[in-house]
């Protein structure tokens, strides 16, 4: 069904009162007519009746001349008659009231019997007659009488009729169609009207309404406005702030960037870019819950919107990160006294549930457009400068630079190969030997990883293996260098080889993995484990001691013997010593080469003493010249490795060293 507006609608229903009002009007008229009608058929017949009984007692006594008079009269007196004729049987002119000297009158003119008057339609009849009976002495003889009436006259009683009857229904119909429809308007149609707009754009709340249904419309469609308001108020909050902080999200931080760059490229406006990280969050949400971690976020976040200036914008991208936008840049002073508000308020203790905790962060920092044209590419470099600022010690900011740049794309370039590397056999494990000093032989072997770069050759371990560390590679990395070992005493046995011991280091990261005792015991299950020797850094025994205590003693069942590497470098050594059954104790290469001094004479000393107390073999690390050695001999340290004997070597290459045995 086609729709159609208000307007129309009420046009049809006034259309339709018309009509209505039309036909009541019309059944008036009709009324009145037959009421007019009615009166002037009396009028005539009353006049006729008159006439007749006038005629019949004149015309007896053929007095025409008072016949005429009275005819005259009669016509000048009604104006309903316009004339009037009296002929005998023969149809001959007896007396005609008026054109006396004719012969005849109206030849036209139909006339019917006066008794059908009430019949007959008086207003479209023109003439009625009626006969007078006469007698001369017996025999009678008849007059007839032609009354015409004055059609003329009739019409325009009819016409005035229809004239009144259309004034009053144009009249009475405007009248009400006017007033009608100012009501309508009023109180339907602007009201109605108002509604459409309030619903449609929401705004101009109309004021409260005279009738009752509109009134509920209007107060319904009021209240749900303002729902759907607060709603979408709340869904746009939730879609471009953050629900924990408040602070603008990822999403409104990227539109914020892109608008300061349109407008950058407009006005050559700098502005920077702050990229914060709260440093050591992790340990916060890991030892006192998550809901304390939300608390400090929150407080973070106050603090932020404190330190900065108005205009500038403060979001909180996900986890601990943030980043400030500060706006219209003229020196980075701005930028520095800004970061030093926020370090000062951070520092600040703060008081959560009686436990009072700092806060610090590292800040990287970019500077539009030097550092960047897009946003992206300002957040990225902004990380990358505050990864710098975590690496210089952390509760620091560092600005981005070209050379930072290029040394985090290598950094990436490493990640990648090391990665590729595990998957491409990229990898090679070199062995140094381990020499006994008493008799100058090899005994055994460290295997020491290195890196083959497909373009570039060689790489060597200090170049990868700190990025292995940061990037978690080092576990797969170490599960390599595990397998690769094993296969490696596996090809000796039985061999000139066979009595070799192997040594490989075990970073702290792999040794915390949780799979690392069964992936051990899994690889090494093929092979004499007393071949195999891993090499541990106290520095991965410092924290979780119990746990970590569990795994080597997992290790030693294996049959597996345990070094302690770079002895000396650490702080808690000797309480170390006391505890975990290592089999050998490795000095540092740093002890050795202070054998020039007493003191580092006097360390190397204290040192092969302890060990030799706690029945622990020494191996000396880093031995380069034979003065070195023969005071290591000195002090009966029982084996050394270092450059003195030999670099290290490719399998093969290690293999011939040993047959030969020619260490200097």
């Amino acid at each position: 069904m086609k729709n159609i507006s208000i307007k129309f609608f009420i046009i049809f229903i006034l259309l339709a009162f018309m009509g209505s009002l039309g036909m009541i009007f019309g059944e008036f008229f009709k009324e009145a007519k037959n009421s007019t009608e009615q009166l002037l058929e009396e009028n005539i017949q009353s006049t006729v009746l008159n006439l007749k009984h006038f005629l019949n007692k004149n015309l007896k006594k053929h007095n025409i001349n008072q016949i005429t008079a009275s005819l005259d009269n009669t016509i000048n007196g009604n104006a309903l008659i316009k004339d009037l004729h009296i002929v005998d049987e023969k149809n001959k002119k007896v007396i005609y009231a008026t054109d006396r000297d004719t012969v005849m009158q109206h030849p036209d003119t139909k006339c019917i019997a006066i008794s059908q008057i009430i019949n007959a339609d008086i207003f479209n009849e023109q003439c009625y007659s009626f006969s007078i009976k006469l007698f001369d002495k017996f025999e009678p003889y008849y007059y007839k009488s032609y009354v015409y009436l004055d059609k003329k006259y009739i019409d325009s009683l009819l016409q005035n009729q229809i004239n009144k009857y259309t004034i009053m229904f144009i009249g009475y119909g405007l009248f009400f169609i006017i007033v009608i429809w100012l009501l309508l308007k009023k109180f339907l149609v602007n009201p109605l009207e108002k509604l459409r707009q309030f619903a449609y754009y929401q705004t101009n709340t109309p004021k409260e309404f005279f009738i009752q249904e509109l009134e509920s419309i209007r107060y319904s469609l009021n209240l749900t406005f303002k729902r759907l308001q607060k709603e979408q108020e709340e869904l746009f909050n939730l879609s471009t702030k953050d629900s924990l902080s408040g602070l603008y999200n990822r999403l409104s931080l990227m539109e914020k960037i892109e608008w300061l760059i349109a407008k950058g490229e407009r006005s050559n406006e700098q502005f920077a870019l702050l990229f914060l990280d709260l440093d050591n969050f992790k340990n916060i949400n890991d030892t006192q819950g998550h809901e304390f971690g939300d608390k400090i976020l929150q407080h973070v976040s106050k603090i932020l919107l404190d330190s900065v200036r108005e205009n500038d914008i403060v979001s909180r991208l996900g986890g601990d990160e943030f980043v400030i936008i500060l706006p219209e840049l003229k020196s980075n002073e701005t930028v520095l006294e800004v970061i030093k508000r926020i370090q000062t308020r951070l520092i600040e203790p703060v008081v959560f549930n009686t436990l009072s905790y700092s806060v610090t962060v590292s800040i990287g920092i970019t500077i539009y457009p030097k550092d960047g044209r897009d946003a992206t590419t300002l957040l990225k470099h902004a990380d990358i400068a505050m990864y710098k600022a975590k690496a210089l010690g952390k509760n620091n900011f560092h600005f981005f630079t070209d050379n930072l740049n290029e040394e985090i794309q290598n950094k990436i370039h490493m990640q990648y190969l090391i990665k590729e590397g595990i998957e491409k056999n990229y990898f090679q494990l070199y062995y140094q030997p381990k020499v006994d000093i008493k008799s100058n032989t090899i005994v055994g072997c460290e295997a020491l990883i290195r890196l083959f770069d497909p373009l570039k050759g060689m790489i060597p371990p200090n170049q990868f293996i700190s990025i292995a560390e940061e990037s978690g590679l080092i576990v797969p990395l170490g599960e390599w260098i595990i397998k690769e070992a094993v296969q490696q005493i596996k090809s000796w046995k039985n061999t000139h080889f066979e009595h070799i011991k192997l040594s490989i280091n075990v970073s702290g990261i792999q040794f915390q993995s949780p799979e690392f005792i069964t992936f051990l015991k899994n690889n090494v299950s093929t092979i004499d484990t007393s071949k195999l020797d891993i090499e541990l850094t106290e520095s991965v025994l410092m924290n979780d001691f119990d746990e970590k205590f569990a795994k080597i003693n997992a290790i030693k069942k294996l049959g597996i013997s345990l070094s302690l590497d770079d002895f000396g470098t650490g702080y808690s050594s000797l309480s170390y010593l006391k505890q975990i059954p290592f089999d050998t104790i490795k000095i540092d290469k740093t002890f050795i080469d202070d054998l020039e001094e007493e003191s580092g004479k006097s360390f190397v000393n204290m040192i092969v003493g302890i060990a030799d107390d706690l029945n622990m073999q020494v191996v000396a690390e880093g031995v380069e010249t034979k003065q070195q050695l023969d005071y290591l001999a000195s002090i009966k340290c029982e084996q050394y490795q270092g450059y003195y004997c030999s670099k290290p070597l490719p399998a093969d290459e290690f293999e011939k060293l040993f047959l030969s045995q020619e260490c200097h």
